[in-house]
This record gives C-alpha cells, structure tokens and sequence, in this order.
C-alpha cells in the first residue's frame, strides 16, 4: 500500500511526500529495486546528486538489468554534464531492450536534448 501511494504521488509531482512512504518500502524489504530507483528519481528531482546516485546503486545491486534505473541514472548523468556516461546507458538499454522500449526512447530523447542544447 505504501509503495502504490508513493507511486501516485510520483506521478502527481509530489515527491516529497513519496520519499517517506519510499523509506517506509525500504525499511520493509531492503531489495525492493523499484522503490530505491524511486527515491534516487525523487532525489534527482529535488537537485540531491550525491543522494539519487547513491540510490540508483542500490538499486543496480538489487537489479542490474532495471531498465528505469538505467534510464533515470542516464539523466542523472546529464544533469551532471556527464554525456558519455549518460550515452552508456543508452548502450545498455539498448543490449536489454533491443527491440526498444519506453525507457530507451525517453533517454535517447533526453540525450538529443542535451546535445542540442550544448550545441
């Protein structure tokens, strides 16, 4: 019940009130790799890069194939001016979904933002 409540107030732009309900999930079951790839997310938002990668390792160690972890890792990546980092997450992505998925697309299109920004 937690993690769906702090799912929805993900997705209404509330994530910081899903970081205590998240925190809650974790103290439940340390290996639930969605609800740490949704604290480093929420930490992302909120500006904390030490504290979302923190979160996105925990969660690589729990699941290394989570595709939203890549994705969200890739963007933080970006927000750290770290293009080839972030474009090897979009190699990675792409060996785990090779016939593309939602979080390929999203971080190829947050990549070719990036790119057309610096340019």
């Amino acid at each position: 019940a937690d993690y769906a409540q702090a799912e929805y107030l993900i997705k209404s732009y509330k994530c910081d009130e899903a970081i205590p309900l998240l925190e809650k999930v974790g103290a439940k079951n340390a290996k639930h790799a969605d609800a740490l790839n949704y604290l480093g997310y929420c930490h992302r938002k909120a500006g904390r890069k030490d504290q979302a990668m923190a979160f996105y390792q925990k969660a690589l160690a729990v699941d290394p194939n989570h595709l939203g972890v890549h994705e969200y890792l890739g963007e933080l990546y970006l927000m750290m001016d770290d293009l080839p980092k972030a474009e090897a997450q979009v190699a990675k992505l792409k060996t785990l979904c090779p016939q593309s998925c939602t979080q390929l697309e999203d971080l190829e299109d947050a990549v070719a933002a990036y790119k057309a920004k610096k340019s």
